[in-house]
């Protein structure tokens, strides 16, 4: 902001004439200077060059806030989203942190896309929360949702409730995702009556309703849109880790959302007893998308599928048996590294 009389009354148009000689046009540059020096250099009273500063500061200064007030306010801020799962909550420390990107692991068929449908269905049919389902690989629709939330509850309404509350995006590519990331920064979405009708019906007839804040996003999965950019001779797929890592964690702060992503594993010739974090050392996995990905979730589980009971728990007239995985905590910037089991329902 420039200097101008009337900003204060020591600052006359004589006073004003002598800081725009001096090369001091704007508040930034007045503030920047030494009073005393500048008192004798422009030949004005160091007490009114105080003055001014006093009223500057009043006006435009922020407000002094300590570390407990800042902290204080970071919790009050942060919401735990429960994942619907006592023995995944307690491996959490509660649940889902907003603010924080939490990346799931695992090998084909372990069960990554059936505990994020979890994650997503309890969200939105228990929470009342509202999820973007951004899924890349196009498997994640209704039809399939539905029989998950339907072991919950059999009334419609509220089916088609919880489904309207997940909106799912297939993008195409890498530049679709960051597309798809963007609904989380809307204060409301459009979201279609088919979308949350099993049935499906004609499109021009659906009726269009609005949803509420996002606040669970899941990207399932990563690998399929960045490891296409990583192979050959080209070096433009590092580049665009560490954009969509930037954005990520820009979009769970400021936002203050709970991330998800999915993420492959490989396998590593490294020594059982040689002890790395990051690496599953029973089974020598490493997740897939390498080093330059390694700094990007503040936490990250492993999952591994144990067995499939035979009948459902505690549900009755349900078509799906809950299976039983192993979810190991491989690295946490809050976290102990431990493991847990857990049983969710699987999506089909």
């Amino acid at each position: 902001m420039r200097l101008c009389v009337g900003l204060c009354p020591a600052l006359t148009e004589d006073v004003l004439s002598k800081l725009h000689k001096a090369g001091i046009r704007n508040i930034l540059s007045f503030m920047l200077k030494d009073p005393e020096l500048l008192a004798m250099e422009i030949s004005v009273s160091y007490k009114d060059l105080q003055s001014i500063r006093r009223i500057i500061h009043a006006h435009y200064a922020a407000f002094a806030v300590s570390g407990d007030d800042m902290l204080n306010e970071a919790v009050q801020r942060a919401v735990v989203i429960s994942t619907g799962n006592t023995n995944l909550d307690t491996l959490l420390g509660g649940g889902l942190m907003t603010g924080e990107v939490m990346e799931v692991c695992g090998g084909w068929g372990a069960g990554k896309t059936s505990l994020c449908v979890s994650l997503a269905v309890h969200a939105a049919l228990r929470l009342k929360m509202n999820v973007l389902y951004i899924d890349p690989l196009g498997s994640i629709n209704s039809l399939r949702l539905a029989p998950v939330i339907e072991a919950f509850s059999e009334k419609l309404e509220i089916v088609e409730h919880a489904l309207a509350c997940i909106k799912t995006v297939a993008p195409a590519d890498i530049w679709g995702v960051f597309q798809a990331l963007e609904l989380a920064r809307q204060p409301y979405l459009a979201v279609r009556k088919k979308d949350a009708d099993c049935g499906g019906g004609d499109e021009t007839s659906s009726i269009v309703t609005t949803v509420g804040k996002i606040q669970l996003v899941i990207v399932d999965s990563l690998p399929s849109v960045l490891t296409p950019l990583l192979g050959g001779q080209q070096k433009q797929g590092w580049g665009i880790i560490n954009q969509l890592a930037a954005a990520l964690k820009s979009l769970a702060s400021e936002q203050q959302l709970a991330i998800v992503v999915v993420n492959n594993v490989v396998h590593t010739n490294y020594n059982n007893n040689v002890k790395n974090q990051g690496y599953n050392l029973q089974t020598n996995w490493k997740p897939a998308l390498g080093r330059f990905w390694d700094h990007v979730p503040h936490v990250r589980l492993f999952v591994e599928t144990e067995t499939r009971s035979s009948a459902p728990q505690n549900l009755e007239n349900c078509s799906l048996s809950p299976s039983e995985m192993n979810v190991s905590i491989l690295k946490s910037t809050r976290l102990k590294i431990r493991k847990t089991k857990i049983s969710i329902f699987p999506a089909l």
